[in-house]
């Protein structure tokens, strides 16, 4: 246990822990962030966009791949950056910054290159408002818990997921979407950023120059982790589940119109998939305390398949609702897997370097997913072919994570140390702890 911990003298199982409070607050954070402000919520700006700018779906889907593709390219930056400086005050910094640009919204022009420079500003700030950063804090004052922690953290955009697309439809509705876009660029300015900046510090901070913080901390370098082939298996489930939720969640409220759903109903389904993926990813954290990675990765994969599959072929309210459920229940778990399996497999030392790798091959698959349903739509009338594609890549997927090896005994993980063989048991993952990360 870290320093900060044993001062206080509580276990990470005890609520008095000094961790969950830091917990609770990174929650709040990630439902402030570009997760939920921007990208849970996108798909209900699509037809107002559409009927006010007459732009064609394809070409709004294309800033919400802007902005996907740009929090792509600048997350092994941004992870290089949490590795080195105190994470809070560069997510708050950040926060200020991305709402900012969201509150820009409320002035669009019918000109797309305004739209998709937008989109490029949210992507570079937003990149440091998801769980990158919240992870990296996490992660520092967990270790037994540490998969209750994260999924506790990352279920903040679930959370958002739930409770937002029915609000923010309301006030589309009742304000219009340009004043909708100023209430909820107020929640990282107002919110987000200050509590993160105040509250959310990393455990054990240390004095010592930056040099000397990274030597002591525990772990591969990221070149080292690339070489091992759990980095890129761990990718390919990544990709390929985000290819199915992000293309299908962003099309999701014009597709179930189009089968002739209210856009309330539309709405309620999306906040029925927000809120079953916060259900699967709470049980998922605390599972995975217990159970091998593997196993979990590859049941989540398969479930939000088969979820999504139903969803996109769903033409009632409540065969929507009932694969929404389904669905939501596996997608979003990558967010608990990512952090977990990458500091279990290569210890802190490069954390948020490896997330922010992880993430751009996530994000890039996120960024050309809309585009292809777009266009596939624009081309054909219909989504049902590519929505049946995409799920099917996602079960596949889930198969492969079968290959994943057993955790590595994270303690012996040190600089310049080559690791031993994996063990055969989580239970030894988890007493043979690493150190915690001091820098």
């Amino acid at each position: 246990m870290n320093s900060s911990a044993a001062e206080q003298g509580y276990p990470e199982e005890s609520l008095r822990y000094p961790g969950w409070r830091v917990v609770v607050i990174c929650q709040i954070g990630v439902l402030t962030g570009i997760a939920t402000i921007f990208f849970s919520i996108f798909t209900l700006f699509l037809k107002p966009w559409q009927v006010e700018f007459g732009w064609s779906r394809e070409q709004i889907a294309q800033a919400f791949s802007t902005a996907a593709i740009t929090v792509a390219i600048c997350s092994p930056l941004m992870g290089r950056v949490l590795d080195r400086f105190e994470p809070r005050k560069v997510i708050a910094a950040m926060m200020v910054a991305f709402g900012l640009g969201f509150a820009s919204l409320a002035w669009l022009t019918p000109s797309t290159g305004h739209l998709y420079s937008t989109a490029v500003f949210l992507g570079v700030t937003g990149t440091g408002t998801y769980q990158l950063g919240y992870a990296r804090i996490v992660a520092s004052w967990f270790q037994r818990r540490l998969g209750t922690a994260l999924s506790v953290v990352v279920a903040g955009s679930g959370v958002g997921s739930l409770f937002f697309p029915p609000l923010v439809q309301h006030c589309i509705t009742v304000y219009g979407w340009r004043s909708t876009t100023l209430l909820l660029a107020a929640l990282p300015v107002l919110l987000g950023a200050p509590l993160t900046f105040l509250f959310a510090p990393s455990a054990g901070r240390s004095s010592a120059p930056r040099d000397e913080r990274k030597d002591a901390a525990p772990g591969l370098g990221w070149r080292q982790a690339l070489a091992g082939r759990s980095f890129w298996l761990l990718a390919l489930g990544v990709c390929a589940m985000s290819l199915a939720e992000n293309g299908i969640t962003v099309h999701l409220a014009p597709m179930l119109s189009d089968r002739g759903l209210a856009a309330s109903h539309a709405a309620l389904v999306v906040s029925f998939l927000g809120g079953a993926s916060v259900g699967g990813r709470l049980l998922l954290g605390w599972v995975l305390d217990y159970l091998e990675g593997s196993y979990l990765a590859m049941g989540s994969l398969l479930l939000a398949g088969a979820g999504l599959f139903l969803l996109g072929h769903a033409h009632s309210f409540p065969a929507a609702i009932g694969a929404a459920v389904l669905a939501g229940l596996g997608m979003g778990c990558e967010f608990d897997l990512m952090p977990y399996i990458l500091k279990r497999y290569f210890g802190i030392r490069s954390f948020s370097t490896m997330y922010g790798l992880l993430y751009t091959g996530y994000a890039t698959a996120g960024a050309i997913a809309p585009l292809v349903m777009g266009r596939i739509y624009d081309a054909t009338g219909s989504y049902t072919v590519i929505v049946s594609i995409f799920s099917g890549c996602t079960a596949v997927a889930g198969l492969c994570m079968l290959a994943l090896p057993a955790y590595t005994n994270a303690e012996e993980i040190a600089v310049g140390a080559e690791p031993r063989e994996p063990s055969a048991k989580v239970a030894d993952a988890r007493d043979d702890a690493d150190p915690e990360y001091v820098g």
